[in-house]
């Protein structure tokens, strides 16, 4: 029987439930408790998350009713195992009879809680749900330290902080990838941004310095530069100069982009929410040996190192991030010093491999008490 029950959004298609969780585990290891189904999940994903008041709704009592029925499933027949719990069970405001489900499950399996966002601060939870969540877990594994200043003192022994990170292109050749890489960087600078619908605003923020940066590199040496958009909406964005693709997100083609980019981006303002972002993308562009550019936000500066990327603060700067997008474009025994560097680092600090060691250790230790 399977000892370990993950509840998430979505197994298969939610990138934070993957990322964080269900690429550690084969479908034979562990019961994926998937709150949304895959139709329902890609209908709302494609939506935006955004539509009549009544599709949230008829989503909040499906939460309610399959997380429902899977909690008094693992209560009849899972015991001295391992119950991990992502971000929510229910978002907003969690049934009492989820809560007492849980502390039952509690008193005989290790429960985990993790989280890889401000919750608190988008409202994925409610104060009280944050701290049942906190009191009633036997181990909590967040993704920044900003996030672990916002559990309780009280509980804070528990918490463990665990980088996001992605161990889909763990069988690629660096030099391999360089090579298709230096195949356009004399003609064609491809810079990527990986990202669901609600991250738009963001990169549309910088779109101009891009713009001015696509003119720059024509002028100087001919190359064009192009923007690749990976995400489940388009960037429609006014343009002179710069090349939009916009590419419907799905994991493989993700993959595929990525490889064949040469910069990853990730702008971010600076908010309360977005100090908590546990810079993901650069983690995933550095998995593939990419430069990197991103703001000077949260996380990310933690992340990002001047041997492999740059740092723009004012997180925006027209400017900064204009010359930082030439520079990276202008010399390849630079970019691929630069590109090494980010795998290297990737490796030291946020391999796949250490990753699902940890989840193996959480598994394998028994946390809870009869």
């Amino acid at each position: 029987m399977k000892k370990v029950s993950i509840y998430v959004e979505n197994a298969r298609l939610t990138p934070s439930s993957y990322y964080r969780l269900t690429q550690y585990f084969k479908p034979s290891e562990a019961r994926f408790r998937s709150a949304l189904p895959d139709c329902i999940y890609t209908w709302w994903h494609n939506q935006g998350k955004d539509g009549p008041f009544v599709y949230s709704v008829f989503l909040y009592f499906l939460y309610v009713f399959r997380t429902l029925v899977f909690l008094v499933e693992d209560n009849l027949s899972l015991s001295n195992g391992t119950v991990i719990l992502a971000r929510a069970i229910v978002p907003r405001r969690m049934p009492m009879l989820h809560k007492y489900l849980i502390r039952r499950l509690a008193k005989r399996n290790t429960i985990v809680w993790e989280f890889d966002d401000n919750i608190l601060e988008n409202k994925r939870v409610s104060p009280s749900d944050f701290y049942f969540f906190s009191k009633y877990s036997d181990v909590i594994v967040v993704s920044t330290d900003i996030l672990l200043s916002l559990i309780d003192k009280r509980f804070v022994q528990k918490a463990t902080i665990l980088p996001t990170t992605d161990g889909d292109f763990s069988d690629y050749d660096t030099e391999e990838v360089l090579s298709q890489r230096q195949s356009l960087y004399n003609d064609e600078i491809r810079l990527v941004w990986v990202a669901t619908a609600t991250g738009l605003e963001y990169i549309q923020t910088i779109v101009p310095a891009l713009d001015d940066a696509a003119k720059a590199l024509k002028a100087l040496n001919g190359k064009r530069l192009s923007l690749h958009v990976v995400c489940n909406k388009p960037l429609l964005a006014d343009v002179s100069c710069l090349e939009i693709a916009n590419i419907l997100w799905d994991r493989e083609i993700a993959k595929k982009e990525i490889i064949s980019s040469h910069i990853g981006l990730m702008p971010l303002p600076d908010t309360e929410f977005t100090r908590g972002k546990g810079g993901f993308k650069l983690i995933q562009y550095m998995s593939t040996a990419m430069p990197v550019i991103a703001s000077a936000v949260g996380y990310n500066k933690q992340v990002v190192t001047k041997d492999f990327g740059y740092l723009i603060n004012p997180p925006n700067d027209q400017t900064s991030w204009k010359e930082a997008v030439i520079e990276l474009s202008a010399d390849w025994e630079r970019y691929s010093r630069m590109s090494r560097n980010a795998k290297d680092n990737y490796n030291k600090y946020f391999s796949f491999d250490k990753n699902k060691e940890f989840w193996k250790q959480v598994i394998c230790k028994r946390h809870f008490s009869s």
